[in-house]
């Protein structure tokens, strides 16, 4: 978790306690985000089970710094995280933000509409290039979520890490994940002959789903220093222990 500036008083931290263990907290993480009940099989089992690990840790990074009323905004997002930011973190003002498409608004209030169980949890959403301009004012959010995204910018990173900081109030909070290129897997494909890269695929058609850069630890904490971002706390950690990848 990166924090833009001061860090706000400790004492008003911890609004919403979770008072559980690590397994108890992936219990109800996983509970919370299974439950708008997806349309898609394929995308609660090939995606939001494969990523819950991933989920947990965002959720315990996040509870200590939220505070009633705070403004977050989930980049890049499909909304797997909404739910858990309403039921467990007690998250009210929650926007997320997704590529533009032709036959869409370009902002819109809507719910999770591909669930059964979507109607729930309702969200602003905004359609735009986030390698571009972003559609807000200076200093709008406390919090803005940045996960798993970094990696997918086919440009240089300044120009959406410069606009996450000017969109970022001070004192806000950037919550920021990313596959880490030298981590212990990747070192080991290296050795084995092969790329440390996550998803390095390349594909028949345009794709955002392709890794363009995937960075080191030390990469990324020199791009966020270089865009304004002081330091709260910083981990690398395997999340996905039980997956395969390359």
């Amino acid at each position: 978790v990166w924090c833009k500036q001061q860090r706000p008083d400790p004492s008003r931290l911890t609004v919403f306690p979770l008072s559980m263990n690590a397994s108890q907290l992936r219990r109800v993480v996983e509970r919370s985000l299974l439950a708008p009940e997806y349309d898609s099989i394929s995308y609660v089992n090939d995606y939001l089970k494969v990523h819950m690990n991933r989920f947990v840790e965002t959720i315990g990074l996040l509870q200590p710094i939220m505070e009633p009323g705070m403004r977050i905004v989930d980049l890049g997002s499909y909304g797997s995280l909404l739910p858990a930011l309403r039921e467990i973190l007690g998250a009210t003002d929650v926007t997320l933000t997704e590529p533009s498409q032709e036959r869409k608004p370009a902002s819109e209030d809507t719910f999770l509409q591909n669930a059964r169980n979507g109607v729930p949890y309702p969200f602003h959403v905004d359609r735009f290039d986030i390698e571009g301009p972003f559609p807000y004012e200076n200093a709008r959010f406390d919090i803005v979520i940045f996960t798993e995204v970094l990696e997918h910018l086919s440009r240089d990173p300044l120009q959406t890490m410069s606009e996450i900081n000017r969109i970022t109030k001070p004192a806000g909070y950037l919550m920021l994940s990313t596959p880490n290129c030298a981590s212990a897997p990747s070192v080991l494909r290296i050795l084995r002959g092969g790329n440390p890269n996550i998803y390095p695929v390349y594909q028949r058609q345009p794709s955002t789903d392709r890794h363009n850069h995937e960075y080191v630890p030390w990469e990324v904490r020199e791009l966020l220093k270089l865009c304004g971002f002081t330091l709260n706390e910083f981990r690398t950690i395997d999340v996905y222990q039980d997956q395969q990848f390359g």
